[in-house]
Parts: structure tokens; C-alpha cells; sequence
């Protein structure tokens, strides 16, 4: 009986990756027909009207408008010959980035349908005023003898430096070795250009850090600040006199050992989503990355595969990656990977866990 099951699990495994590299066979309409049948039985139902989508797309931007019905389909049965489901996956994202809208493989249904050639306004056609949403955010900080100053700057979608049009409250988490050794909230109030701009900062003092947690020098600074439907996250690492923090000076003898970031128990689950993130990436697979994402930063879909940062990963390799701090809120993961050119590079991903699901906030 076990060798059966055996047997039969093999069987479905095969079945299963040959429905995955089923190809379309354009020779005729009919087999065209079968083939994208079979495809599309094979595929998970959301997946299934997903291809139908894609197909629409490449039958409605791909084909001449001028052309009958027959004469389209036909074109797009010579345009997939010979393509399996996710190359027709990739043509269509290609397509619908090209033609300025929003779709990719992971998304539900759009709920309007595909949108008709020439209902999207060009962009070059139609300059807007630069936009004053805050779209990504970052942060300065300097260091006194008692404590940090955090000044923070906000971008619109151009890239441009912009004013606040009202109070925004700032969640402030200080780490250290994976423990959270201190959390503040603060508002920031909308602010002009002038001298009193750079004076807009966040303060807080050494004397506020819970010194029985400080195992060493570096303190990660994790600034959350809310936006629409997403928080726009920024993160930055500093360095802190030991002989000023307290209880850190007792661990800051040369012959101590060094105690090992505590990480939460989910520390395992965030390296394998930060890996998966950068293989989708390196892959080509940008949609499959951008659905792990949740960053202001790259509000669409659009923004994030046009990025250069991300477009460098191309044929990377993942060479290692630890979890430098975790807890059940926030998570930091150090990947080091081999760029295509052969170069080596490390790159920190932030993950911050929204509604109970982990999602990569930064990555630089």
C-alpha cells in the first residue's frame, strides 16, 4: 500500500510540473485552444483568471486596433507560440507596464476589467504639478554627549524635498542586540523651509535607554511614520559612547564574550521571506517581489520594478544571510549576495509585520 502511495505521489508530481511547462502549440486555432485550456485547468482558480487577463492585455495593446476580431486573435496566437504560462505571465506585466497601467501576476482580479487602449491619459502628454503626498521619508541624526537628535525630510513621488501639510506622529523604536531598549512616539508638526525647519527634531536622551539590555555600542534607530495605506519605514544604525550608556559598560571589557543577538522565534520565517524577496528579484520576478513588500516608497508596482536598486540585483546569487535583530514587531536581515558583474554586496532588509503578516519595509 505505501509503495502505491509512493508511486502515485511520484506520478502527480510529474503530472503536475508537466501542466507547469505546458507550452502553447499555435499550429492551428484548435490546438491553440486546447493548449491554453489545459493551461488555465491547471493553474489555482485565482491563477486562472489571472491568465485570462493576460491574454486580454496582450489581445487589447498587442494586436491592431483596426484589425477584426480573428485577424487579433490570430496575431496572438502567433505572439505565444511556444510560451508557457509564465512567459505569458512576463509578456503581460511587460505590456501593461509599458502601457502605464497597474497589473501583475499576484494581484486579484481587477475589478473593472482590463482598461481599453486610449483610456489611460499619457503622462508625457498631460504634465501635472509635482504631487505634495509624502512618498518616502529619511532622517539625519546627531549625537551630543547626552543624547540624539533626529531630524527628518520628506519627498514627494519626484523625488523633491516637501512640507508637511499636517502633523504626522512618528512611531521611534531604539534597538540593541535584537532587544527594543526603548519606544517613544512623536508628533512632527508641518513645518516651513525656514531656520526653524532644521530645528523640527526628535530627541531623546541616553538616560531614557534601558541600560540592562545594552550589550554593546550600536543602537539601531526604526522610525515609522504612517501613510495611506501603508507605513513608510526608514532605519538607521548609530554608535554611542559605552561609558555613557550605564549597564553597557560592564560588558564593554575586551575580554567579555560577545552574547549573541536574541531573535525572536520568527527569526527563521523572516530570513527565508528576506531571501525570497532578493531570488525574486535577481529572477526577474519582479511582481513576485514587489507582492512582498509593503513601502511607500515603491507605492505601485510600476515604481518598483523601475528602480535601479532593484534592477542591479539581476542574476544575483544569494552567498549568506543572518537575522541581525528580530523581535514580534521588527526584523533586520543582513543578505550578502554576488552581482552578476561578480562583485560581492551586502544589503540590509527591514521587515515590519502589518496585520499579523510579514512584509520587507526597506531594503538598502
Amino acid at each position: 500500500m505505501k509503495r502505491l502511495l509512493i508511486i502515485a505521489s511520484i506520478a502527480f508530481m510529474i503530472f503536475s510540473c508537466k501542466n507547469d511547462n505546458t507550452e502553447i502549440d499555435s499550429s492551428s486555432a484548435q490546438t491553440f485552444s486546447e493548449t491554453v485550456d489545459k493551461i488555465s485547468k491547471s493553474l489555482p482558480v485565482l491563477q486562472q483568471d489571472k491568465f485570462k487577463e493576460a491574454l486580454q492585455i496582450i489581445y487589447e495593446y498587442k494586436t491592431s486596433q483596426t484589425s477584426d476580431n480573428d485577424s487579433r486573435w490570430a496575431a496572438v496566437r502567433t505572439m505565444l507560440d511556444g510560451k508557457n504560462v509564465g512567459e505569458i505571465f512576463d509578456l503581460a506585466e511587460k505590456v501593461a507596464l509599458e502601457s502605464k497601467f497597474t497589473w501583475n501576476r499576484n494581484q486579484v482580479p481587477l475589478a473593472n476589467g482590463i482598461p481599453k487602449v486610449g483610456s489611460i491619459a499619457p503622462v508625457e502628454e498631460t504634465p501635472l504639478e509635482p504631487t505634495t503626498n509624502v512618498q518616502r521619508f529619511d532622517f539625519s541624526i546627531k549625537q551630543d554627549e547626552t543624547g540624539v537628535a533626529i531630524s527628518p525630510f520628506f519627498y514627494n513621488a519626484q523625488g523633491q524635498e516637501i512640507q508637511l501639510e499636517e502633523p504626522v506622529t512618528a512611531t521611534i523604536e531604539v534597538f540593541n542586540s535584537g532587544n527594543i531598549v526603548y519606544s517613544f512616539r512623536s508628533t512632527i508638526d508641518p513645518n516651513s523651509m525656514d531656520d526653524l525647519y532644521r530645528k523640527n527634531s526628535i530627541n531623546f536622551k541616553y538616560s531614557s535607554l534601558d541600560a540592562s539590555k545594552i550589550k554593546n555600542d550600536r543602537l539601531d534607530v526604526l522610525i515609522r511614520i504612517p501613510n495611506s495605506e501603508r507605513y513608510l519605514t526608514n532605519r538607521k544604525a548609530i554608535k554611542v559612547p559605552v561609558e555613557l550608556i550605564g549597564g553597557a559598560s560592564e560588558v564593554a571589557d575586551s575580554t567579555a564574550v560577545a552574547t549573541p543577538a536574541i531573535v525572536s522565534k520568527e527569526a527563521g520565517m523572516v530570513k527565508s521571506l528576506s531571501n525570497r524577496f532578493l531570488t525574486n528579484i535577481s529572477k526577474k520576478n519582479y511582481s513576485g517581489a514587489f507582492a512582498l513588500t509593503r513601502s511607500g516608497e515603491w507605492s505601485t508596482y510600476q515604481k518598483f520594478s523601475g528602480d535601479d536598486a532593484i534592477k542591479v540585483l539581476e542574476q544575483a546569487s544569494i552567498n549568506d544571510s543572518k537575522v541581525l535583530d528580530a523581535d514580534e514587531k521588527v526584523a533586520l536581515v543582513e543578505v550578502n549576495v554576488s552581482l552578476k558583474d561578480q562583485s560581492s554586496k551586502s544589503y540590509q532588509v527591514t521587515l515590519e509585520k502589518i496585520n499579523n503578516k510579514w512584509f520587507v519595509v526597506n531594503f538598502k
